[in-house]
């Protein structure tokens, strides 16, 4: 035997047994899984059923290791569901329920070729409680197919008898399966959705299970996903009246301190959020619910919250309003120092669509410093936080044009620098808004000067940083809209060399010094700023 043999012997006990006896194991492991699958059927035949047993022969031997075919296994099932003794019923149910669900060993397509489907919806009405709670079980599971094979146990009829199940039931286990398959069913297509929306009152059966479980549980998790399951995707008209009867049971959902739950609410009010339904989320009353869930320990829920009140802010500047007198600003403090880049992101981003707010909310966002820790990021973040912070200052500069002492305050915590440096990114979008927020930089610095006999401060620091170079090169760029931003810059603002002046700058205008952090409520207050022998 040579070396690689001799390897290959001792990897891993290869060859410690041999097929022989490999084989012999596998057969006594499949002897005693039949034994022990026969022992379980006969007890229970033994034990509940002592009839009608001549039209079900071999069932027992059914197991989810039978090596009998899967079609064989299949027509005694289907045999057993069609016996006339209830625990046959009920045992070919389970075995189904198992094959389906947990062993994969039959795919839902095969279920639906041997006509099982109707009969699954029959048993539905079953006076027998497992018998139902069965049937909901593996049509839940069937729930999850393709749309063909969803179609399938619509066209069974199915739709109706959930709806009237809903609403008279009070079995828990049979309401968790009944809203899990609905719940599949909605998120599958916006057609399904409307026909369970058309099938009954929606909310009056929710609110019924609510009142019956005030306290977490199993089926209020389920219920809140499939709410957010039923409101996904674009809602039409017709269906408004009947997803609004559903708003009461969010309001109830979201007091409940379950992070399943309000993971699913939060993410139901998101979906609200984007399809232009802002208002209706701000007149349910749980904006300030979204802003403390901004904070909230566990990291799925505050980042659905997260989500959420993006929506919110992405409105109109009443709808940003109520969001901010919910001490948003305040949380944002904490968000931006937050260790993980997604929480960062989002926090950005929000800030960012603040800062397109009015004037009066732009004034908060500096009130509260905001503005020194988005700068921050923009210097020490990744490129998705830079991104977002950038639009933020950025659009905050634009917005302050009619209140220059606003715009100073925002230069002089530092943000020329780092907007300069974004200049660097292969990105037209930053490129774009870059160069705008310098452009009404430079256009308030230059009326400045122009009132005070002075030159334009930022033109000559922004050259010394090689913004200027930059912006030249942009004369080029193959974005039209980027190519005149730059000539108009270029044209405008560009400065030639003046020794001397960049002592006055520095002691006026304080450049040098910009990268310090401005501390906007200090005694250095902007009523107290002095820009260029003016007093602001």
């Amino acid at each position: 035997m040579n070396k690689k043999q001799e390897r290959k012997k001792i990897f891993k006990n290869r060859y410690a047994l041999k097929t022989e006896e490999l084989f012999q194991m596998r057969q006594k492991l499949q002897i005693e899984i039949r034994r022990q699958d026969r022992e379980k059927f006969l007890v229970a035949r033994h034990g509940i059923c002592t009839s009608n047993t001549s039209s079900n022969i071999g069932l027992g031997e059914i197991s989810l290791h039978n090596t009998s075919s899967i079609s064989q296994q299949l027509y005694q099932l289907i045999e057993g569901l069609n016996s006339n003794c209830v625990e046959i019923q009920l045992i070919s149910l389970s075995k189904f329920r198992k094959l389906l669900s947990r062993e994969r060993i039959i795919s839902i397509q095969e279920i639906i070729d041997n006509y099982a489907i109707p009969i699954f919806v029959q048993f539905l009405l079953s006076k027998n409680v497992d018998l139902r709670y069965e049937a909901a079980w593996i049509l839940s599971n069937i729930s999850t197919g393709s749309t063909e094979q969803i179609q399938v146990i619509i066209n069974a009829g199915v739709l109706p008898i959930f709806t009237e199940l809903l609403n008279k039931t009070t079995d828990m286990r049979l309401q968790n399966h009944i809203l899990w398959a609905l719940g599949n069913i909605a998120i599958d297509n916006p057609q399904f959705r409307e026909l369970i929306l058309r099938e009954g009152n929606l909310g009056s059966s929710c609110q019924c299970i609510l009142d019956a479980n005030v306290q977490p549980c199993s089926v209020l998790r389920t219920m809140s996903w499939t709410l957010s399951s039923i409101y996904r995707g674009h809602i039409a008209d017709s269906d408004w009246s009947q997803i609004s009867s559903t708003f009461p049971i969010l309001i109830q959902l979201i007091n409940l301190k379950d992070d399943e739950i309000l993971y699913n609410v939060c993410w139901a009010l998101s979906y609200l959020g984007d399809n232009n339904h802002i208002e209706d989320v701000i007149n349910l009353g749980v904006s300030p619910h979204l802003v403390n869930l901004m904070v909230h320990v566990n990291n799925e829920v505050q980042t659905a919250a997260l989500h959420c009140v993006r929506s919110i802010v992405s409105g109109n500047d009443s709808q940003r309003q109520v969001i901010i007198d919910c001490g948003i600003l305040t949380v944002l403090k904490s968000l931006l120092v937050s260790t993980k880049s997604s929480i960062r992101k989002d926090a950005c981003f929000i800030l960012s669509q603040i800062t397109t707010g009015n004037i009066d909310q732009i004034e908060h966002v500096i009130h509260v410093g905001l503005i020194s820790l988005a700068i921050n990021l923009m210097v020490n973040s990744d490129f998705q936080t830079q991104r977002e912070t950038c639009y933020a200052i950025c659009n905050a500069i634009r917005r302050c044009y009619n209140r220059p002492e606003l715009t100073i305050c925002i230069v002089r915590q530092g943000c020329i620098q780092p907007l300069v440096n974004m200049l660097n990114y292969m990105d037209n979008d930053i490129i774009c808004v870059v160069l705008k927020a310098i452009n009404a930089i430079l256009q308030l610095e230059k009326t400045l000067a122009v009132e005070n006999n002075c030159k334009n401060q930022c033109t000559l620091l922004i050259e010394e940083i090689g913004g200027m170079d930059r912006i030249t090169e942009f004369q080029n760029h193959e974005n039209g809209e980027i190519r005149l931003l730059a000539y108009n810059i270029i044209d405008k603002y560009s400065a030639e060399e003046d020794e001397g002046y960049e002592s006055e700058l520095n002691q006026r205008f304080d450049l040098n010094g910009q990268n310090k952090q401005f501390n906007y409520q200090s005694s250095n207050s902007i009523d107290n700023v002095e820009i260029i022998g003016v007093k602001i």
